[in-house]
């Protein structure tokens, strides 16, 4: 179980309410690499052995990887981390909750989930007006959890369409270059304890 003196962040307690961290409520929000926990859940959450406390795992990847949130001391924000399942060290990912809500969504739109011609897709793969609708949908229900400046980003996302990238690491189409999605994080997401470690299991 987890720390009773533990805050959960405001916009997680948002979504809970609305209904967003349900896998079973109708209401339930995909968001790519997060799949929420409800709070309910969160508070049952049951330590392995080696595992510090000092972490609160919310949701996980498609992989079975922790999304969790580094416990700070009272009164400060919880950054997020990732915590893989391979690894001692986790990752921090973002300064809160909304900002890691954020860098997904433009992760997202940079990746190679997307196609133009349907006898090349792949079968993950989704089209520029299905991407356009589930932008939309993100926008809307993410209004009022998150800040205004970050609804704008998503509607402004959703204004783009799919060009064609070619880098070092392949070829695909999405809405964003590397190298814009990157600028956006600079912008945005960026902070002190940016990509850096903290050790999340002790074997």
């Amino acid at each position: 179980m987890i720390d009773k003196n533990y805050k959960i962040p405001l916009v997680y307690q948002k979504m809970n309410e609305r209904g967003y961290t349900d896998p079973q409520n109708d209401s339930y929000l995909w968001l790519n690499e997060m799949e929420w926990r409800t709070i309910g859940k969160i508070k049952e959450y049951e330590y392995d052995e080696g595992e510090t406390k000092l972490i609160v795992p919310f949701a996980i990847t498609g992989a079975g990887d922790k999304w969790v949130w580094v416990v700070a001391d009272e009164g400060e924000e919880y950054s997020v981390g990732l915590c893989e399942r391979a690894e001692t060290n986790g990752i921090y990912y973002a300064k809160n909750t909304e900002d890691a809500i954020l860098r997904q969504i433009i992760e997202y739109v940079a990746s190679s989930n997307f196609y133009l011609v349907k006898d090349e897709a792949e079968s993950y793969q989704i089209t520029e007006k299905e991407l356009k609708i589930q932008l939309e949908e993100w926008k809307n229900k993410f209004r009022g959890i998150i800040n205004d400046e970050y609804i704008n980003i998503i509607e402004k996302l959703s204004e783009l369409n799919l060009k064609y990238i070619k880098c070092q690491y392949g070829e695909w189409y999405a809405l964003l270059t590397l190298e814009e999605q990157d600028e956006l994080i600079d912008k945005y997401i960026k902070f002190e304890l940016f990509d850096k470690e903290f050790e999340w299991y002790i074997e």
